[in-house]
């Protein structure tokens, strides 16, 4: 048959038409100006394996050889590198021109765990910006308390030398309790299996967006189904966390209806859910959005515990390394507080602790990760105000490592920890400090980072004794994006009681 159709001239004809074809709309395509492609030496792998053991080192041999802007072959895909103006460019083209949540690994999880949170994203994120924003400060002895319980039943008073370590798994478990307390209210969070949920969540969800992509090499798709197989086990999280707000929303709803402007209404995340009509239209529960407040509660639970924790734990590790150059000036500045507020710190007590602010900023800042996550095109095509251009879709990775330590922007020896550099609060993103992203898309949660950080520190510099197990063991270790985020602490801290 095939022979046939080879030797017939009309079919040969239009085979050789359509070759043709093909390649002059391929020779008339319009080029771009992409930036350059970073030259690799195996075929298929790409820059992949040195993204995922040594990103810092490929990042900074890129910068030196192609200057502005560069691509990567990683994972089966092209991925550009944009560095200095074209960052602070693409934060604020956020959401027009480029998109977080079009990644592929976002779409994953709004496809198999949150569908109801991307119904409108905004909605949901003017009540969690809301939230941090307005009510911190209503909250912050209830945070003050749950830490110092924390405290006790992981750490103890330490009469003998005790070795935690893994801090950033205190932090987690500090955080677990704090944000579950805030979001769903002091009741639910009283019980085991809604902590238990919320924590088997974050770390599914966690090992599914971070785990390495190789078998994109395949096929995305063959990834995607790897990387939602855990997920799709944990998608009954909703009907859990449903069970046990629900009767509580229903009271809420019951007493606002009876006693209308004079209920004085619990000041937690949930509450501002049900103060949203388009959520909770009436007093009546069945009508309310169960399942958008659910899976609005699980996008931030995965999205701010990570950095939340983290916050506190960088903290916590520079200051047990640096214990010489700095303990004693924030031990004196948290006394003062401590006196002031007879041992009842308010929210402003917390924001005058300047030292304190700029030394868990400077930690942030030398600890920060090399790229950014990755944002895609959503334009046909985008050009940068250096001349070159990318096509919908390409993922766009900012520099971030080069802001955080920039002589220009950071002042002189920014290699080095200097906590006195900063002159501004650890929540105001500016040009040097871009680990809260910038603009009016910075992270909502960055509030709630900051004040528990804070909140943890002054706790531990009034009660213990801390110290690196290693004095000298390098606990920054970079790897790429999509390998996980960098954890704090490798090596472990001792605490001790104060005297």
């Amino acid at each position: 048959m095939i022979k046939i159709l080879l030797e017939n001239f009309y079919v040969q004809l239009l085979i050789i038409g359509l070759i043709l074809t093909l390649v002059y709309l391929q020779l008339t395509k319009k080029r771009l100006n992409e930036p350059p492609i970073v030259y690799y030496r195996y075929p298929i792998f790409g820059h992949t394996f040195q993204f995922m053991t040594n990103c810092e080192k490929l990042i900074e041999e890129s910068r030196e050889k192609y200057g502005d802007a560069f691509t990567l072959y990683i994972f089966g895909k092209l991925m550009t590198v944009v560095r200095k103006d074209a960052i602070y460019d693409v934060y604020k083209k956020e959401g027009h021109d480029f998109n977080f949540q079009e990644s592929p690994e976002v779409l994953l999880l709004t496809k198999y765990l949150f569908p109801y949170a991307a119904i409108d994203v905004n909605r949901s994120i003017k009540i969690l910006r809301d939230f941090f924003k307005l009510k911190l400060a209503n909250n912050t002895s209830k945070i003050h308390q749950t830490i110092i319980e924390s405290m006790n039943e992981f750490v103890g008073e330490c009469v003998e030398p005790k070795l935690i370590k893994s801090p950033n798994e205190l932090l987690l478990n500090t955080y677990l309790r704090i944000a579950a307390n805030l979001i769903v209210g002091e009741e639910c969070a009283s019980y085991v299996d809604i902590l238990e949920t919320f924590k088997d969540l974050f770390y599914s969800v966690y090992k599914s967006f971070f785990m390495p992509k190789l078998l994109s090499f395949i096929h995305p798709w063959l990834h995607d189904q790897v990387a939602s197989f855990s997920l799709r086990f944990i998608s009954n999280h909703r009907s859990k966390i449903i069970n046990r707000i629900r009767p509580v929303i229903e009271r809420r709803l019951l007493n606002k209806s009876k006693l209308g402007d004079s209920w004085d209404a619990p000041v937690d995340c949930l509450q501002l859910f049900l103060d949203d009509p388009e959520i909770a239209p009436d007093f009546n529960p069945n009508h309310v959005n169960y399942n958008m407040i659910v899976d609005t509660i699980g996008v931030f639970m995965f999205a701010s515990m990570g950095i939340t924790s983290n916050a506190a734990a960088y903290a916590l590790v520079e200051l047990a390394k640096r214990k010489k150059d700095y303990w004693q000036e924030l031990y004196q500045e948290a006394q003062e507080i401590n006196k002031k507020s007879n041992g009842k710190p308010t929210y402003k007590d917390f924001n005058n602790m300047v030292k304190v602010d700029m030394f868990i900023k400077e930690s942030l800042r030398f600890n920060s990760n090399v790229l950014s996550v990755p944002r895609p095109c959503v334009r046909e095509t985008y050009t940068f105000a250096n001349g070159f251009q990318i096509p919908y879709g390409r993922p766009v990775f900012l520099d971030i490592s080069e802001i955080s330590f920039s002589e220009e922007l950071n002042g002189q020896n920014p290699q080095e920890f200097d906590a006195h550099r900063h002159n501004s609060p650890a929540t105001k993103p500016d040009n040097g400090f871009l680990i809260f992203g910038s603009g009016i898309r910075a992270c909502p949660g960055r509030f709630f980072a900051i004040l528990l950080a804070k909140i943890f520190l002054y706790h531990v510099l009034l009660n213990y004794n801390i110290k690196a197990e290693l004095e000298n063991a390098k606990h920054k270790q970079y790897a790429g994006f999509f390998i996980g985020l960098l954890k704090p602490g490798k090596a472990g801290i001792v605490f001790e009681k104060s005297a």
